[in-house]
């Protein structure tokens, strides 16, 4: 759960931060791309918070 946390974190300040100046034109990232990226990582954090919590109700009921 913390680990999904902390993807969902670094993805706000991903798509928060400002997209660094490139000298190069060829290495400039495409700020869709950097959205496309920013929200995955948003998706894959929930999915790992949802299934904590999945397992961590399954064993609470299993106990009662």
């Amino acid at each position: 759960m913390i680990l999904g946390l902390l993807l969902i974190a670094l993805a706000a300040s991903f798509l928060l931060a400002p997209p660094p100046p490139s000298p190069n034109p060829l290495f400039a990232v495409d700020p869709l791309a950097s959205a496309a990226c920013g929200l995955l990582l948003v998706v894959v954090g929930a999915i790992l918070i949802v299934s904590t919590c999945g397992r961590w109700r399954k064993a609470r009921l299993a106990r009662r």
